[in-house]
């Protein structure tokens, strides 16, 4: 199988050593780059974690075609694995199998698709997916893993207010709720949604159409506790839903699929945690972090 390209979407040449800002390959590297013999591009592979260490670039595509990310996703869902995350700082789901749960987990085309206790998750791998890491190699547990995805396959629909986006057709988990509503968090990177039956959540969610977070989330949060409804965090990659008893600050959080809704750290505005900033070529998709 080929080798991929190293490219990030960065191609700016340093002037001083001549690799690339992006990527870390020389001007000729990247020129003759496909027509290069897989001993040789697997060579300048060896080379480019030292020269965008010695270029202070933190962010580096990792050597991993299509075929490689998808078996990737797949291996990492067993139990134990790590924990996969979807969404914007301040507000994520986490899709996470306890040692001792079950999963189930399916490749259908281009989509690797996850069941687990009171959680599921949908990743669609094609060749617009790219897979980054801003962690030195040799870690013992791993890096983390960014699956980013190319801004031209296209962003999420936003919404600036709570919105009813009227049945989930692509519903993960059955259940005997179907009605879709965006809280409206106006974010290009991910919509973090709720899904709702006929009860005093969807009641609560209907009064505040329109409204930001800022507003909204003070009227409609004892309701969505009392209730837990699915919550449905999707990014251009897929989509991780959770289910199950909200937690309060009173209670700790489950050992499995859970999310995290907090407006202080959505405040923000960041996408991912502080210094792993994506080239403006990608969205980010989903992160997984290795089981420390």
């Amino acid at each position: 199988m080929t080798i991929t390209s190293p490219c990030t979407g960065i191609c700016k040449l340093d002037d001083t050593t001549g690799w690339c800002l992006g990527c870390g390959r020389s001007g000729d590297e990247i020129a003759e780059w496909r027509g290069l013999p897989k001993n040789n591009r697997d060579a300048v592979w060896e080379q480019i974690p030292n020269r965008l260490e010695q270029l202070g670039v933190t962010c580096r595509r990792l050597p991993w075609t299509t075929e490689d990310i998808r078996t990737f996703v797949a291996e990492s869902c067993e139990p134990a694995g790590g924990t996969w995350v979807m969404g914007v700082v301040g507000a994520v789901a986490e899709f996470v199998v306890p040692s001792v749960t079950k999963v189930e987990v399916a490749l259908q085309g281009d989509d690797v698709i996850a069941h687990t206790k009171n959680g599921a998750m949908r990743m669609t791998i094609d060749d617009n997916v790219r897979a980054v890491t801003f962690d030195p190699p040799g870690l013992m547990a791993g890096p983390r893993v960014v699956l980013a995805v190319k801004r031209e396959r296209g962003r999420l629909p936003t919404a600036d207010g709570v919105a009813d986006l009227g049945v989930d057709e692509r519903a993960l988990m059955s259940e005997n709720a179907t009605r879709l509503f965006d809280l409206g968090l106006g974010r290009k990177e991910a919509r973090f949604c709720v899904r709702v039956t006929n009860g005093s959540a969807r009641q609560a969610l209907e009064r505040v159409a329109g409204l930001p977070p800022s507003q909204s989330l003070p009227q409609i949060g004892a309701p969505l506790v009392s209730e837990s409804p699915t919550r449905v965090v999707d990014t251009a990659l897929g989509r991780i839903e959770v289910q199950g008893q909200i937690p309060t600050v009173a209670t700790s959080m489950p050992a499995g699929p859970h999310t995290h809704l907090l407006p202080d750290q959505l405040a923000t505005q960041r996408a991912l945690p502080v210094g792993m900033d994506l080239p403006i070529a990608y969205l980010p998709g989903a992160v997984f972090y290795p089981k420390v």
